[in-house]
């Protein structure tokens, strides 16, 4: 059920600027404490998980784009090591450079500066024969590779290297440049990159939770959620994400209340669901952006405690306690006259001077 039927597929990894250099010449490692490697088909998901990465590691949020065979994986990693729903893709192990065929950041600037570092390493010019970043060709080379990634289009470093020698003859020609050196200088203007710690070992409860993850019966999928959040398991938000749009939507409720135990949740996948025509649905989802949502957590409060149903008011009402009674009162104040008189003590609570 898990596994998709495409192969081969334009996918995106979401990293940070210091990690893609190791990324172009060594393929993709799982991060710890994670052993997985993570893609999206989706460009916006990669960038919102790049953004979560930097955040964390205070680094630049780097979007990776490449044509990944599935099947290529499948064959050497075996058929359970690769899950393939809603859109992510989860790879359990490392990516090698050659399974990622183009491999180009989808959503870098360069500046001519950096094509001329990238020419003196790639051909290893020495200082007084280096090129220097005011040089028309590498001001050309620049333009052209930003107006490549504008437009969507993707890069490989042959075609780096043609372009290189067409604006810059005077000090590619004649170079030699096999497919092995083209690897090691895969991509330009990147900064030097930091080393991985090493991984932790799996769970031991892992083959559990994914076997039932790919069961036909809803009970059990909820059942691989449940085992995931207990886990604790690095990559939560992504495993539960595959699930949002499961045929069943107690497996959708479930995900989505599994991920209140997520450490880093993107809100903007998770908003449209606020308008869920389903009840739980709506409220599981209210619950997570509240949670979630930072600075934006009283709108969603606000808005849970609008809905037409109780079990929706009922999720909102939970968070109440969160809010400064006095910044906002008007709030707790309609909560504290809601039909339901369980959700109006509630409130009645959080305000100033309310019995707790």
């Amino acid at each position: 059920m898990i596994l998709s039927v495409r192969c081969k597929m334009l996918a995106y990894h979401g990293t940070t600027q210091s990690r893609a250099r190791k990324i172009f010449e060594q393929g993709l490692l799982p991060l710890p404490p994670s052993r997985r490697v993570w893609f999206a088909e989706s460009r916006a998901y990669a960038a919102g998980r790049a953004k979560s990465q930097a955040r964390r590691a205070k680094d630049v949020p780097t979007v990776l784009g490449c044509e990944l065979d599935l099947d290529e994986v499948r064959r050497q990693l075996g058929g359970r090591g690769v899950v393939h729903k809603k859109g992510i893709i989860a790879i359990d192990g490392s990516v090698p450079i050659e399974m990622m065929h183009s491999l180009s950041l989808a959503d870098f600037a360069t500046v001519p500066a950096e094509i001329a570092a990238w020419v003196n390493s790639l051909l290893d010019l020495p200082p007084e024969a280096a090129v220097e970043g005011k040089h028309p060709g590498a001001v050309r080379l620049s333009r052209w590779i930003n107006a490549r990634l504008a437009s969507g289009g993707r890069l490989v470093s042959s075609e780096l290297v043609d372009r290189a020698g067409r604006w810059l003859p005077e000090f590619v020609k004649g170079a030699t440049l096999g497919a092995r050196r083209l690897r090691r200088h895969r991509r330009v203007g990147l900064t030097e990159y930091q080393v991985d710690e090493p991984q932790a070992g799996p769970d031991p409860r892992e083959p559990e939770a994914l076997e039932h993850l790919d069961d036909l019966r809803p009970e059990q999928r909820i059942r691989g959620l449940t085992l995931l959040g207990q886990m604790g398991a690095a990559d939560l938000f992504d495993w539960c994400v595959m699930f949002l749009e499961d045929e069943d939507v107690s497996v959708c409720v479930a995900a989505l209340r599994t991920m209140q135990r997520c450490d880093n949740v993107m809100p903007e996948e998770i908003e449209p669901l606020a308008d869920s025509q389903d009840r739980s649905v709506r409220a599981a989802a209210i619950a997570v952006l509240t949670k979630h949502s930072g600075g934006d957590s009283a709108g969603w409060i606000k808005r849970g405690l609008a809905d037409p149903e109780v079990c929706v008011r009922v999720e909102a009402v939970r968070f109440l306690s969160q809010l400064d009674p006095r910044r906002h009162r008007r709030i707790i104040e309609r909560a504290s006259h809601d039909p339901n008189p369980d959700i109006a003590a509630r409130a009645r609570k959080c305000l100033p001077g309310g019995k707790h």
